[in-house]
């Protein structure tokens, strides 16, 4: 009986070729979170104490500063046990998949066509930006408005203790699912082609749109539903808020994505795996002709054969250079065999709709 051939991928050679971040600039990004972590916090119970909000005790200078790097420390920990989850089950982080599957109605058609680029800071800086965000817009939507606006000047400083204990609850999930998963999406070069729109998206900046735009929005409503409730009571709440998501928040979140970034190369061929040998998903190195057939076939021929021409007083169609040029007949010797369409390339629907997505055959 013959073993099971190892899984080769296509694409490892093409990702060790990109030019990755060094351990130097690794070390440098972790020092700069550092200090925002620290300048931002010690702003931050700064404001609280001019305000007459909380009170600074100079004596527990140290110990508060202890508390600061002990949770840089913890951050870079949990981050590397949740990258090693992601290298060793990258199904853990399929929820976009179903996101977008649900969101494009179980309609059209994926493939795998990943094109590496080489890493930098400034990518580093900018996805823990929208990291911060993203946490600081989930965690303000599952407070609600009526907590954030029901609140005495004496207990606004509750407000900022909640937001951020709620925000350091759901880290783990919100950037497991919601900020690792549709990063690996994009990276491993998901694209979706939908046949009745005619378009073609990937699949992780689709996702990252939709939870860009509700975070977003959620941290403009609040922000501006605390300018216009509380600003006269206390108007450091909305400097609070945008204090809190670009500044301890946006240190944490960027020592995920340092430690990210030092796994994404193993976690994106860890993915590329896995949504081929379990979606059966095609990519561009197995079945080129075949996602290029179904590219193509979006593109409406009649409008590639005629074009039209004003003329005098009536409107006629010349041929283009498109149909004028005859087609070369293929000789019998290059000719080869149809390459056979992927048994299955439609991602499943989520769990719960029991609607079977169809798979189209054009072939």
């Amino acid at each position: 009986m013959e073993e099971p051939q190892a899984y080769s991928n296509p694409y490892k050679q093409q990702f060790d070729e990109v030019e990755g971040l060094s351990s130097g600039k690794l070390i440098l990004a972790f020092i700069t979170s550092t200090v925002i972590m620290l300048a931002s916090t010690w702003g931050l119970l700064t404001i609280l104490n001019l305000s007459s909000v909380f009170s600074i005790d100079p004596s527990r200078f140290l110990p508060y500063t202890l508390y600061m790097l002990g949770a840089s420390v913890g951050s870079l920990i949990l981050a590397f046990i949740l990258c090693v989850i992601l290298v060793k089950w990258p199904r853990t982080v399929s929820l976009p998949l179903y996101i977008h599957r649900y969101a494009k109605r179980h309609a059209g058609d994926y493939f795998l066509s990943p094109e590496p680029e080489d890493e930098n800071l400034g990518t580093v800086f900018r996805r823990s930006l929208y990291g911060s965000v993203l946490v600081v817009g989930i965690a303000l939507t599952l407070l609600g408005f009526e907590l954030m606006v029901q609140l005495s000047t004496g207990d606004l400083i509750f407000l900022g203790s909640v937001l951020m204990i709620v925000s350091i609850v759901i880290l783990p999930f919100t950037i497991m699912l919601l900020y690792f998963g549709p990063w690996l999406m994009k990276d491993s070069g998901l694209f979706h082609l939908d046949s009745k729109d005619r378009s073609l998206s990937n699949v992780g900046d689709d996702v990252e749109d939709i939870l860009e735009f509700f975070a977003g929005v959620d941290i403009v409503l609040v922000w501006l539903e605390l300018t216009f409730n509380v600003a006269t009571e206390a108007p450091w709440i909305p400097i609070f808020i945008i204090i809190v998501s670009l500044g301890p928040l946006f240190s944490i979140i960027l020592n995920f994505t340092i430690v990210f970034m030092a796994f994404k190369k193993k976690a994106t061929l860890s993915m590329l795996r896995y949504l081929t040998t379990n979606f059966d998903v095609p990519d561009m190195a197995g079945s080129p002709n075949y996602i290029r057939s179904r590219v193509v076939a979006l593109v409406d021929r009649e409008l590639l054969r005629m074009t039209p021409v004003s003329s005098t007083g009536s409107e006629s169609y010349v041929e283009t250079e498109f149909e004028s040029t005859p087609e070369p007949e293929p000789s019998p010797e290059l000719e080869t065999e149809p390459e056979p369409a992927p048994k299955s390339f439609n991602i499943p629907p989520p769990p719960g709709d029991r609607k079977e997505s169809v798979s189209e055959d054009d072939d």
